[in-house]
């Protein structure tokens, strides 16, 4: 198992990788699971409009955010942004600004 950090600092638990996917591990006995293709329209998402807000609330959905678009034209919460975006940022696949709202930038 291994142990990411959301940007607000929170510690989350989960298995998999950014490649294969990934499941992270709630409050027991709950758990999300995030698959590739996700990650990868959320990478493609990042690469296509950075820079770009990330928008992991539900409600309201952030206006033209990333998070907007896997709700809206995925069915995807925005939630896994919370979990998948620190991960990137630890691969250097991109930077987020130090505050609220957070924006991507892409850094490849």
């Amino acid at each position: 198992m291994s142990i990411g950090k959301t940007l607000m600092g929170k510690p989350f638990e989960y298995m998999g990788t950014l490649a294969t996917g990934i499941t992270v591990f709630l409050a027991p006995p709950s758990k999300l699971e995030i698959k590739r293709e996700i990650i990868q329209i959320i990478r493609e998402e990042i690469t296509n409009r950075s820079p770009v807000r990330m928008g992991a609330c539900r409600q309201p959905l952030v206006k033209d955010s990333v998070g907007e678009t896997l709700s809206v034209k995925h069915g995807t919460t925005p939630q896994v942004m919370s979990y998948v975006v620190p991960l990137l940022v630890d691969e250097g696949f991109c930077t987020v600004s130090a505050q609220k709202p957070f924006v991507i930038q892409l850094t490849r």
